[in-house]
């Protein structure tokens, strides 16, 4: 038998009775140095857990083999990004029991005076920046260390011109606890140290997107003079795109902005650049957002590639209008591997450049359409064909390798 034991923030005043009668009840104690500390009459086997946690897995397997009930402590609570899951792969036989603790995040919403049951957690703890949200509906708490502290956290936002209320509680719970709550914008400048943290994010005026499907009415748009790709393609396009919710999303020569704002929809918990040169699409872009309520479209203004260097990696690029610069572009694209490309155009010849440039950048599922939709209006008693102009759609996903 395995017994897991949350020992909370790691001092005694915050450890229940109970867990000292768990801790006594076992012949082989596993931990950190400062969680065994918490158990100084032990009479038992103590193993001191490293880094390394390979090592614990053996010892608790040679334990086990010797009929010994062991017991491993963990910080905070067992259910919360702890040794547990590794446990539960590496030993799948054996009966394992868990013993809650208090977790740091409920210190941190306690420390907030907030409820948590609605909230969001993710850990950046060896684990890359990339996989927090953009938008945010409800708090959203943070375990960092290593690397990736408050400061870059505050920093990955401010990256996206994101500037939230946030609050970094460190040490929680002992003597020396910090509880601040600031802005992103100046927490960066912040040069305390925080060892493993914990950062909650405040939604703030950011709210999510409502998911109200594709296809918007080409009529609810404000278009000026200015191209509009219609709803029929606009579908197309976003299905061969691909979208998740979290997604970073690329629109270049983005006109009206309709296939950006169709694009926020469906990454609603990522970001939408839309790069764009002429000036009252420029405009528009900026009206059309402002009437469907897109907070995570953000537009660049200048000529492809070169508002390329401002930009991120991101998951999709849509190639809408390449003002003769189409080479450039794919090539320069901030496009992560594994990444999707759709493009469209109105003519073979674009379409024949396009499939040799990407066959040269060795893009991989290269998938060409063409597509025309025909609109039936009514008129009177009759409906009558209104063919849109046939358009192309390349799309391929950028190699791996």
């Amino acid at each position: 038998m395995i017994k897991v034991i949350g020992i909370g923030p790691g001092s005694r005043e915050w450890l229940p009775p109970a867990i000292d009668e768990v801790v006594a009840s076992c012949e082989v104690l596993l931990g950190g140095k400062r969680a065994l500390e918490l158990f100084p009459n032990f009479q038992g086997e103590s193993c001191i857990l490293s880094g390394k946690l390979s090592d614990g897995v053996q010892q608790i397997r040679v334990s086990l083999a010797e009929k010994k009930q062991v017991g491993v402590l963990v910080s905070g609570d067992p259910g919360f990004y702890s040794f547990l899951p590794m446990l539960k792969r590496e030993f799948p036989e054996t009966e394992i029991i868990v013993y809650p603790g208090i977790s740091s995040m409920q210190f941190a919403f306690a420390r907030a005076g907030l409820p948590w049951q609605e909230a969001e957690f993710v850990s950046v703890h060896g684990r890359p920046l990339e996989r927090l949200p953009l938008t945010l509906e409800r708090p959203l708490a943070i375990l960092t260390g290593g690397e990736n502290t408050p400061q870059k956290v505050a920093a990955y936002y401010k990256q996206h011109r994101i500037d939230l209320e946030i609050s970094v509680g460190n040490r929680l719970g002992y003597p020396d606890e910090k509880w601040i709550t600031t802005r992103v914008n100046n927490l960066i400048q912040d040069t305390a140290e925080y060892n493993n943290a914990i950062v909650i994010l405040y939604p703030g005026e950011v709210q999510l997107l409502a998911d109200t499907g594709m296809g918007i009415s080409d009529e609810e748009f404000i278009r000026g003079k200015v191209p509009l790709t219609k709803a029929e393609i606009r579908v197309q396009v976003l299905a061969k795109a691909k979208i998740r919710e979290t997604d970073k999303v690329l629109d270049v020569g983005a006109g009206t902005g309709s296939l950006s704002i169709e694009a926020a929809r469906l990454a609603k918990r990522g970001l939408v650049f839309a790069v764009e040169e002429d000036p009252e699409a420029q405009e528009l872009i900026l009206l059309n957002r402002a009437k469907f309520g897109i907070p995570n479209l953000q537009l660049f203004r200048g000529t492809a590639p070169e508002p390329f260097n401002e930009l991120p990696l991101v998951d999709v690029c849509l190639i809408g209008g390449s003002n003769g610069h189409l080479k450039e572009i794919i090539e320069r694209l901030p496009l992560r591997k594994g990444g999707r490309m759709v493009m469209t155009a109105i003519t073979l010849e674009t379409v024949a450049h396009g499939l040799e440039l990407l066959q040269q950048q060795s893009y991989e599922e290269i998938d060409v359409i063409s597509i025309q939709a025909v609109r039936w209006k009514g008129i009177k008693n009759f409906h009558m064909a209104q063919a849109l102009n046939p358009v192309f759609i390349l799309s391929a996903t950028k190699a791996s390798q």
